[in-house]
């Protein structure tokens, strides 16, 4: 059984519970929201797998909630619409995933929709935290090779000894190589 959730976000009390009957089937942990306060509240509170919003719910912007939601990472949204327009089209390319349902909903697109958002929702997330993760790593090597260059300058050592020093002071501290860049960049001594 599948256990990622879903908040289910549509002002209509019967839209909202079929849809949340077809996917409550598939194994998935379903929240329903009835406005866009509430599923923002849940969102913060859940951090679920997929957020499915009708575009017309009930309170503040939709696509300003979607927004929200997914700057702040709190799920994907996959929007829910009884009409496709340009306005929804250019906002739905702003959005993590390019994916909608229509509504009247089809149960076997609906689940299609719902896996296909889910697992690229996952691959996205990955990639973000990959790419976090490589941008971290750039940016502690660029501190130490500045701290490098401080050293080579003040003490007169290559590179090489430049670094030693380095290495052999994180070691005597029981501090990063990064946090001893830190100091030696902000003219602490060492």
């Amino acid at each position: 059984m599948n256990r990622a959730s879903i908040i289910i976000a549509d002002s209509g009390e019967t839209s909202r519970k079929i849809v949340s009957d077809l996917i409550s089937k598939r194994g998935y942990k379903i929240y329903q929201a009835s406005d866009n306060a509430g599923v923002l509240r849940m969102a913060r509170s859940l951090h679920p797998d997929l957020v499915l919003m009708d575009v017309n719910l009930w309170g503040a912007n939709a696509y300003e909630t979607a927004r929200i939601i997914e700057e702040d990472r709190l799920s994907t949204v996959v929007f829910m619409t009884p009409k496709l327009d340009n306005e929804f089209m250019e906002r739905l390319k702003t959005m993590k995933i390019f994916a909608y349902i229509m509504k009247p909903v089809n149960p076997a697109q609906l689940t299609q929709m719902v896996e296909f958002a889910i697992a690229n929702s996952t691959r996205i997330r990955s990639l973000e935290e990959r790419v976090e993760k490589l941008e971290s790593s750039l940016a502690a090597r660029k501190k130490i090779e500045r701290a490098k260059g401080i050293l080579m300058e003040k003490l007169r050592l290559s590179e090489q000894q430049a670094y030693e020093y380095m290495r052999r002071k994180s070691m005597d501290k029981g501090i990063s190589m990064e946090s001893l860049a830190d100091t030696i960049v902000n003219g602490n001594r060492v």
